[in-house]
């Protein structure tokens, strides 16, 4: 019996590592052509190289990923909400697929987006792959001025898809890197655990938090910018300034020789600590002195991992 349930454990590590390692998949898609006339050929040629539902939805998130940018522009198709009228339900919906169509189109074409069109061409994509996909509505913490604030209805939108029975969260716009684009392609943002998705992620229906959390856990949640660390404390967004004090920081994915720096917007210049790495955490105390006010920002490798509020 105790051979039979090591077995069927090793069977089972296997199965799942396996189904999380997606690199033939990208590695494929990465030779595609940059650009493609319609939605049925980019779904077509995926359709023809997975038969697997999660590598489908996979291959359709690494391609809008890797060749659709952001568009900055004010006028963005799909940037302002469109209005229209029907006489019954079966032409509101006949109306709102050619308009979701109009768009994922418009975006695969110009090779450029915002959230809405990235999200809405995934859907269309997906949807001529087999797969089950919907376009989510709601908000992203993405700037240190979210800390703090109660998710508000329609700044972002995202999509879920159904893989092999289950509802799984995607953001392709900023698997793409996002409004800055200086990441570049991001495969966090796949497949993204609830946990994980909800640190700057709340939808208007919450039935696709697909977690139990709720609108004062998310605003009070810190800034995290890179999804490789996992922010153990301070957990909370807003550090109380009550002169000089000590503030423990621990960051899971900190390695031994990150170049870790921290930054108050009221000073003009960064600070450098050097983290003590114990399995994995890196730990590290900065002084929180009577000059510090503003956004308190945690850098490793020059790039932004953590922010928080000083109040």
């Amino acid at each position: 019996m105790k051979t039979i349930n090591l077995l069927f454990i090793s069977v089972l590590s296997i199965a799942f590592a396996n189904a999380q390692d997606y690199s033939k998949v990208d590695a494929k898609v990465k030779a595609y052509p940059k650009t493609f006339a319609t939605t049925d050929r980019l779904a077509s040629q995926i359709a023809a190289d997975f038969i697997r539902q999660d590598e489908r939805a996979r291959a359709a998130y690494t391609w809008i990923a890797m060749n659709i940018s952001y568009d900055r522009s004010p006028n963005a198709p799909g940037r302002k909400p469109i209005h229209f009228s029907a006489k019954n339900e079966a032409e509101r919906k006949k109306k709102l697929a050619a308009i979701e169509n109009d768009l994922a189109n418009k975006t695969l074409l110009s090779r450029k987006g915002v959230c809405h069109g990235y999200s809405m061409l995934y859907k269309v994509v997906a949807g001529k792959l087999g797969l089950q996909s919907e376009v989510v509505y709601g908000t992203a913490k993405s700037v240190p001025s979210d800390i703090g604030k109660a998710p508000s209805k329609g700044n972002h939108a995202w999509n879920v898809v159904q893989a092999n029975g289950q509802w799984k969260l995607i953001d392709v716009t900023w698997g793409s890197g996002g409004i800055s684009g200086d990441l570049g392609y991001d495969d966090n943002y796949f497949f993204t655990t609830p946990q994980q998705f909800f640190l700057n992620h709340f939808p208007d229906d919450k039935k696709w938090l697909l977690t139990g959390k709720s609108e004062s856990e998310f605003a009070a949640l810190p800034l995290h910018y890179d999804l490789d660390y996992e922010i153990i404390s301070p957990s909370a967004g807003i550090i109380k300034s009550t002169g000089s004090k000590l503030v423990q920081f621990k960051i899971r994915g900190l390695k031994a020789g990150d170049d870790v720096l921290y930054q108050y917007t009221s000073g003009a210049f960064s600070r450098k600590v050097t983290p003590k790495i114990t399995n994995g955490v890196g730990e590290f105390t900065i002084v929180l002195d009577k000059s510090a006010a503003g956004t308190l920002t945690i850098f490793a490798n020059r790039k932004s991992v953590a922010a928080y509020k000083i109040n």
